[in-house]
């Protein structure tokens, strides 16, 4: 995960304790609506778009699952539940028509006294919304929306036979060129330029804790 300069600095070294927080935005592009979520309390404008901590129809992200590299022939997901705010507003965000909108999740930092974000957030994942659970229980509703990754069309194209054994056989079955290399160590990491570092947000602190984002 590489942060810009002006954010490396701001989190290493702040000016004051508490000066810089991180903020992580989620964008989800559906049909009739757009949502620009700031997960935590709070507004924040990135260019022309207004990212609210509580969202009309959504409600607010509650919980988020790590995002990870896939491996072999799985490719990167993410799992996102929100708690809607009406029993109507529930049924309308898990609709099937909202399959296929666009979800970007990215990750800020936000200057306390300006109320501004620094140069430039860095998007974490590209993907679609794909399978809806809506869970009701007593007093609760939630709905968990699982996020497929841009690279799920990537296999889809066939693509990726290059890089897995499955797929190449799959389409010249037999040749088995790529179950018998050796010596390979490259890794190849689906959805990033290098693999993760150690930074994570968990709550309101950055830690060192291996991953990417943690709520």
């Amino acid at each position: 995960m590489r942060l810009t300069p002006a954010m490396v600095a701001a989190l290493r070294n702040p000016p004051s304790p508490g000066r810089y927080i991180v903020a992580p935005m989620i964008e989800v592009r559906l049909p009739d609506y757009d949502l620009y979520h700031l997960v935590g309390a709070g507004e924040v404008m990135w260019g022309t778009k207004k990212f609210i901590g509580r969202d009309p129809l959504f409600g607010v992200l509650v919980a988020a699952g790590t995002l990870k590299d896939g491996i072999g022939d799985e490719s990167p997901d993410w799992d996102l539940t929100f708690v809607p705010p009406s029993e109507a507003a529930g049924g309308e965000i898990s609709s099937a028509d909202m399959q296929g909108s666009i979800v970007r999740g990215s990750i800020g930092v936000i200057d306390r006294e300006t109320g501004l974000l620094l140069p430039s957030p860095l998007q974490l994942f590209a993907g679609t919304l794909d399978v809806p659970r809506l869970r009701v229980g007593k007093g609760t509703r939630t709905l968990e929306w699982r996020c497929a990754s841009v690279f799920d069309t990537f296999h889809d194209n066939d693509d990726g036979v290059r890089l897995s054994d499955a797929w190449h056989q799959d389409v010249w079955p037999g040749e088995t060129g790529l179950a018998n290399m050796s010596g390979i160590e490259k890794t190849s990491n689906w959805g990033v330029e290098n693999p993760p570092s150690n930074l994570a947000y968990i709550g309101s602190k950055v830690t060192s804790v291996r991953g990417v984002l943690n709520l």
